[in-house]
């Protein structure tokens, strides 16, 4: 069977563990790795109770020895890596100034250099093996910014960059790359994953802005799609006989991909703040409520 390792697959609702049920009932050997392997629990013993191959491995994408410790049980205990799902990712909230420094560098360092690292673990594998997929889970925040995800947007901007020349860098060894770019999906990852007050300052000009950026946030999670639309995705980016590098799951992310391409950068503006009920932020001469004066 064909092997594939996963990494954030902790949470019920999240991309990870579905794509790591996805890929078991296809019949892949599948390593679903998390930070606290005690979390994998109900994830196991789903993969028992229906007799899928599905190990629970504790592994920190932001740690490079233990990269290549996943790289290695995966190699070790079925002989191949053909398949990397990398999707550990972090939400990050706030106007760019009130950010907490360390916010920033955690953000940058679990979405975007842990699966740097993680790829650099398993492609001495892949190019052995001359054959294997890498896929990252990017966002449409990697095509267009977000007001109040400045941060959240560089990484997956950087993640797509990335992406695109690595998979001129390896095809000669018959490694696709891939990446998925999801919209608005209700993962719960946001409300899961965000305490405001560690991601930015109070008591700035900024205070209305930030809380309305959350707000929004969390009312487009609540209101997305199904995740299993993603993991549906993953699955067919992996398999499919005819490998091709951008995938936009379910119907919102080629909807906003679509409306980027057919707007000059201001109208864009426009329509991004208006659709976030923050059109006035953009005239100077308007009011904001709750802005320092």
């Amino acid at each position: 069977m064909p092997t594939v390792l996963i990494t954030g697959c902790s949470r019920p609702t999240g991309f990870g563990q579905l794509t790591a049920k996805a890929f078991a009932s296809a019949g892949f050997d599948v390593f679903a790795t998390m930070r606290n392997a005690s979390r994998g629990k109900e994830l196991a013993d789903w993969a028992d109770q229906n007799g899928y191959s599905l190990t629970v491995l504790e592994h920190d994408v932001c740690q490079p020895a233990s990269n290549r410790y996943a790289v290695r049980q995966v190699v070790e205990q079925k002989g191949s890596l053909d398949v990397v799902v990398n999707n550990v990712g972090m939400s990050s909230f706030g106007a760019l100034e009130t950010l907490h420094e360390d916010h920033i560098r955690q953000t940058m360092e679990t979405n975007f250099f842990s699966a740097v690292d993680m790829t650099r673990a398993a492609l001495p594998i892949m190019r052995d093996q001359l054959g294997g997929r890498i896929i990252f889970l990017s966002s449409m925040a990697g095509v267009t910014g977000i007001p109040g995800e400045s941060i959240y947007c560089a990484s997956k901007f950087a993640i797509e960059g990335m992406a695109e020349a690595l998979a001129m860098e390896v095809e000669r060894f018959g490694i696709n790359i891939s990446t998925i770019r999801p919209a608005f999906f209700n993962t719960g990852m946001s409300m899961h994953n965000t305490d405001a007050s560690s991601f930015f300052a109070r008591g700035t000009a900024y205070d209305q802005f930030n809380d309305q950026v959350v707000a929004s946030t969390s009312e487009g999670e609540v209101a997305g799609e199904d995740p299993q639309l993603v993991a549906e995705m993953v699955l067919e980016a992996a398999t499919t006989s005819e490998p091709k590098f951008r995938w936009e799951p379910g119907k919102s992310a080629p909807q906003v991909l679509v409306a980027r391409q057919s707007m000059s950068d201001e109208e864009w503006r426009s329509y991004v703040m208006t659709e976030l009920g923050m059109s006035d932020w953009l005239d100077p001469k308007a009011p904001f409520a709750g802005e320092a004066t």
